[in-house]
């Protein structure tokens, strides 16, 4: 069959013709593990059912399949055993099956077939009929597509899916694929319909395919009504399926086929193999996180270092360049940790490899910027170069540097051959041209045998092999390339190209055989032979998920940067064990949280794309993914590159360096060959100041991400949230989702994403809530349900450039720590439990070395009470088995009008010494009252795994 990419209104499991429904019912009988059942219909297909626990099913459907395999390989799912179920025939009858696991009950409807779930009576999900006919379980006749269309309830919100463009947290009325693909400025012309279809390409559009696929489906209904009447409910389907996959949520799409309404519906099928997707009941969004990261992999705890202020450019191109712009930014007293080397880095764009000309003695660099702070990645993409030249235009055979990776794959066949569906095995190496864009002048060295063009211009391309990472030997092989970067002292990975972003095809034809070096053609980069999709070809073989079955590269698309990503995590765990290695990639699928954190690919400096960041990363917190951010300022010119030098407009660069002082992944990254700058103190003043001012913040605020984190690790809950994820019995939340959202717990960032200086934020009813006190005493608090703007008696939040609204829920327990200009600068850095007026209210603190791997660490319970009369805090040690390295800890009440009468830490009293600098002094519990900003602060040393700290108020 001919194998190629479909654009989602060609994709229409809505079409009146073309597609099969299951049919009757006429037979079933429970599988062998007792937890499943197979149903058969009238035309002898075969549909599954298997409970994973009481609140999760996997529905799995393949119109050729005569059973199936509860352990079928898969390169998202690690787990399959959520919970102890034991599932309960409860009647059956010639027209109905049901199945009771006490948390839902799933009926069958046996005439015709359909599916629909309740939860203690309420329907809280079902198949879609139309015209009588039933739409849950569809195929076409001897064509691999498959679907299913439900029902989508009135009131219900839909979110999730992944790394998806779109202005809105909500899903609601979009169609959209998913395919990993190279994006660039998300404007691919060739992957989206032509206007009016689905509009037009851009950031604003989450129709069109992007880096990263993760079809989870999350429906979250906050008012049931109708046949749904009930409690509020959450549920999600993980459709688990590597191939292009698609969802339509009530988006009637432009087609040439005939085709019914989507109105009141929603559809997820897939191109090419099986309908198999996993359904997750849950009362709220966390529950159905949970689960999802329990079914593919919980996220991995990450060095400390990655909250802090990261800075790359695709033009850092020698050693001198970038230890000017580290030396700058620490004369600027900028804090940040992170820098990051493009393709810049290596020796003629050997994967692997540093180049000895542009960076001499690279450990020695390293090093220098290690004991000044810096933490320093390079770009690894999967594309292992066939350039016979080096860096100084020598072959081998001329005295050149060896490539001891590309010669090592090709010696060992671990590049993937150039073998089609349906063909023989191909001797050849498939070959390919990826684009680095161009260099108009900026880098002096030159990549032969690469030119200048006729305008003086030179195109930076590269050609080469792909390993076959599907084969476990390969990649094993891959993570064995890392050693000698590591060794000198490379700390991050950071992974891209990972679709992989292919130009141009140069392999043969099938049948012919060419030595490589005779394939080569370094004078164009404007080719694009692939059916206008960059990626490799779809017809082309490659090892599967099983690890050794040959399968067309269309129906393990997706998986291929999860090998990706998974082969380089196992090999540096394997060659640095004993820490916490980090890698942040461009791609990925479902279950990459597992292994990376993603960045979200080539954006352009527009307002358009700043607007679509938030959204962007709320999604992916709620498909498993906790850290993950945009490159602020842009990557690529835009719209906003309005300066001279295509720089980005200061006012567009501080609102975007601003909100991502609260996102978890915080990295300005830029194409330097285009735009003249886009590091922070470039822009002088004003505009440094007002970046500096939020990333101080952020680095005092590094326990809180921290701790989120940790929380991440063990149940999946993002570190920033959706509104609805902290209030989700606030139903008016859910008309603010789309530039407001809480970091942690407690605060809630409502930053200016567009042209204009002020807006309405609303405050989440149920809690009252404080501004953000950057000076003296709290404001007054606001009452819950207020819509600042909106509501009467209030006018739109002010915020001038180089402000954020912030707020913090009343009750609310916020670790801080000092400044620093990096993240373990301090050998001690003094933590301040700094605690708000309100109702109980309770923290968890995970406190480790921020490095290591293993069981050393320290989980305390942080719990607060708030009376007329008094303040408490308590600090119970709930793990401990790591002692930080500070030797006290201050406790800050915040909003104490008046000196306490007595202070006791346990059961003591301790004394009042008068300001803070004789608290620092102090050689004991004690503390201090400071009137102008109404806080007692209270030092206390860490001797005891459980101690109370209370104020009497006068």
């Amino acid at each position: 069959m001919n194998y190629e990419y479909v654009q989602v209104n060609a994709f229409v499991p809505n079409s009146t013709s073309g597609w099969t429904s299951f049919a009757d019912v006429a037979s079933y009988e429970r599988t062998s593990s007792g937890t499943g059942f197979l149903l058969r219909d009238s035309n002898g297909r075969v549909l599954q059912l298997a409970f994973l626990s009481p609140t999760a099913l996997r529905v799995r459907f393949n119109a050729g399949a005569e059973g199936y395999d509860d352990d079928s390989p898969s390169y998202a799912v690690v787990n399959r055993s959520l919970g102890p179920v034991t599932p309960r025939v409860a009647a059956d009858t010639s027209a109905l099956l049901t199945i009771d696991t006490g948390a839902m009950q799933v009926k069958v409807q046996k005439q015709p077939f359909s599916l629909a779930i309740y939860r203690d009576g309420q329907l809280i999900h079902a198949d879609a009929t139309v015209s009588g006919a039933n739409k849950g379980l569809l195929y076409v006749d001897d064509q691999p597509a498959v679907a299913s269309i439900k029902v989508a309830p009135e009131n219900a919100v839909y979110v999730g899916l992944g790394e998806k463009a779109g202005s809105q947290l909500k899903k609601n009325g979009f169609s959209m694929t998913f395919f990993n693909y190279d994006n660039f400025k998300y404007g691919g012309t060739s992957v989206i319909p032509a206007p009016p279809a689905e509009g037009c390409g851009g950031p604003l559009n989450p129709s069109e395919p992007l880096y990263n696929s993760i079809p989870l489906l999350i429906e979250v209904n906050p008012s049931p009504t109708g046949a749904y009447a009930g409690r509020p409910y959450s549920y999600g389907i993980f459709l688990d399926n590597p191939a292009q996959t698609y969802v339509n949520i009530g988006a009637d799409v432009e087609t040439e086929y005939p085709s019914f309404s989507m109105q009141g519906m929603y559809y997820f099928g897939a191109l090419y193999g099986d309908l198999d997707y996993y359904f997750l009941l849950g009362d709220g969004v966390p529950s159905v996180v949970d689960q999802y990261t329990q079914l593919t992999g919980r996220p991995t705890m990450v060095p400390r270092y990655v909250f802090g202020y990261h800075q790359g450019a695709y033009g850092y191109y020698s050693r001198e360049v970038l230890e000017q712009v580290a030396q700058s930014f620490r004369d600027a007293s900028f804090p940040i940790d992170g820098l990051h080397i493009d393709v810049d880095f290596q020796n003629n764009y050997r994967t692997f490899t540093s180049s000895d000309k542009k960076f001499p003695n690279v450990s020695e660099m390293f090093s220098q910027l290690a004991a000044k702070g810096f933490k320093c990645s390079t770009n690894i993409t999967a594309l292992v170069t066939c350039n016979p030249y080096d860096e100084d235009g020598k072959t081998y055979d001329e005295g050149g540097l060896c490539y001891a990776t590309r010669d090592e794959g090709l010696k060992n066949d671990y590049f993937i051959f150039n073998t089609r569906v349906n063909q023989g095995s191909s001797p050849q190496q498939f070959i390919s041209q990826e684009n680095y864009g161009v260099n108009y002048g900026l880098n002096p060295f030159t990549y032969p045998p690469l030119k200048e063009n006729t305008d003086g211009y030179t195109p930076l391309i590269s050609c080469g092999f792909y390993p076959n990472l599907g084969d476990p030997a390969v990649q094993a092989w891959w993570g064995q390339q890392y050693e000698g970067l590591l060794s000198a002292g490379l700390e991050m990975i950071w992974q891209d190209m990972t679709c992989p972003a292919i130009e141009y095809d140069r392999t043969p034809q099938y049948g012919e055989y060419v030595p490589y070096e005779q394939l080569l053609d370094f004078n164009s980069s404007d080719h694009d032979d692939c059916d206008e999709v960059k990626t490799l070809p779809l017809d082309l073989m490659m090892v599967g998920p099983d690890g050794k079955t040959y399968q067309p590269h269309a129906l393990l698309h997706n998986g291929y940067a999860l090998s990706l990503c998974k082969a380089t995590f196992n090999g540096i765990n394997a060659l640095r064990p004993g820490r916490r290695n980090f890698i942040i990639a461009r791609g990925g699928y479902a279950g990459v949280q597992r292994y990376a954190a993603l960045w979200t690919g080539d954006s352009a400096s527009s307002w358009d794309f700043l607007k679509v960041n938030i959204p962007e990363v709320l999604n992916l917190g709620m498909s498993g993914v906790p850290i993950s951010g945009c490159d602020i300022g842009g990557f690529a010119t835009g719209s906003g590159s309005t300066q001279q030098g295509y720089v980005t407009d200061p006012a567009l660069f501080v609102r975007w360096m601003n909100v991502g002082a609260f996102l978890p992944w915080y990295r300005n990254h830029y194409d330097h060959y285009e735009k003249w700058y886009q590091e922070p103190y470039n822009y002088g003043e004003p505009y440094l100041s007002y970046c500096r001012k939020y990333v101080e913040l952020r680095y005092r605020l590094n326990q809180v991400f921290y701790d989120a984190m940790y929380r991440a690790t063990q149940t999946g809950m993002p570190i920033c949230r959706a509104m609805f994820l902290n209030f989700p019995d606030d139903v008016e939340v859910y008309d603010h989702l789309d530039d407001q959202f809480f970091l942690g717990d407690f605060l809630l960032i409502a930053p200016i994403v567009d042209e204009g200086d002020t807006r309405n934020i609303y405050l989440p009813r149920g809690a009252d809530w404080y501004p953000f006190p950057e000076e003296g005493a709290l404001d007054a608090k606001v009452a819950g349900g207020t819509n600042i703007g909106v509501t009467s008696g209030t006018t739109p939040y002010h915020a001038p450039l180089g402000v954020v609204p912030i707020y913090v829920q009343a009750g609310a327990i916020l670790p801080m720590r000092e400044l620093e200009q990096w993240v373990g600068q301090l050998p001690q850095n003094i933590l301040t439990i700094t605690v708000f007026p309100g109702p109980s209210s309770s923290y968890a603190l995970y406190q480790d070395d921020g490095i290591s791997t293993g069981s050393s660490y320290r989980l305390s319970a942080i719990t607060q009470e708030t009376t007329a009369t008094s303040r408490s805090v308590r600090v119970t040690r709930k793990v401990d088995r790591y002692t930080p390295p500070e030797p006290y800890y201050y406790v800050a009440l915040l909003g104490v009008t008046a000196a306490p009468s007595r202070v006791t830490a346990g059961k003591a009293t301790i004394p009042c010494v008068a300001d803070a600098s004789s608290l620092s002094a102090s050689a004991s519990n004690a503390y201090t009252y400071d009137a102008t900003t109404e806080t007692v602060t209270v030092k206390i040393f860490d001797t005891s795994a459980d101690i109370t700290v209370s104020a009497a108020l006068a």
